[in-house]
């Protein structure tokens, strides 16, 4: 009897010490919303934005306007793993990373002939506090003057 406990618990020791290495090279997905397509939904985002760690806002370079269907890479330095990949659903992206410093790679393919399509900048996020950066696209994109003020960059 007590041989097969022991083996039992060998056996449990093992399956404990496999599934810590798993969870160590597959560690749970980053929380990450995105959105703010409407004037109401941003503002929303924005007041849920405490709760992350880093806000991302996308927009056009000259105009200001708000992006949607941008492709966010995030990866952890300096291993350069790969902890978050999303496309965006609006201009503004949450996620909640863990502290350390990151590169963040968003990719937009509607842009100006000749113009960079992706964009690279690292960002340290501290165990308290938001980081918080902006990254624009020459989408060639202009506001009109008869544009609500509620979208307005000035």
């Amino acid at each position: 009897m007590s041989r097969t406990l022991h083996r039992w618990a060998a056996a449990t020791a093992a399956g404990l010490t496999f599934a810590g290495a798993a969870f160590a090279a597959n560690p749970p997905p980053i929380p990450v919303r995105s959105g703010g397509v409407s004037v109401d939904e941003f503002a929303e985002l924005n007041r849920q934005a405490s709760e992350y760690s880093l806000k991302l806002i996308l927009a056009a370079k000259r105009s200001g306007a708000y992006l949607a269907d941008v492709d966010v890479v995030v990866r952890s330095l300096p291993s350069r793993n790969v902890v978050l990949e999303h496309r965006s659903e609006g201009p503004l992206v949450l996620a909640a990373l863990p502290p350390g410093r990151y590169e963040v790679i968003a990719s937009y393919g509607q842009v100006r002939p000749g113009a960079p399509t992706s964009h690279t900048r690292v960002v340290t996020i501290s165990p308290s506090g938001l980081a918080q950066m902006v990254m624009y696209f020459d989408t060639g994109d202009e506001v009109s003057s008869n544009s609500p003020p509620e979208f307005s960059t000035r």
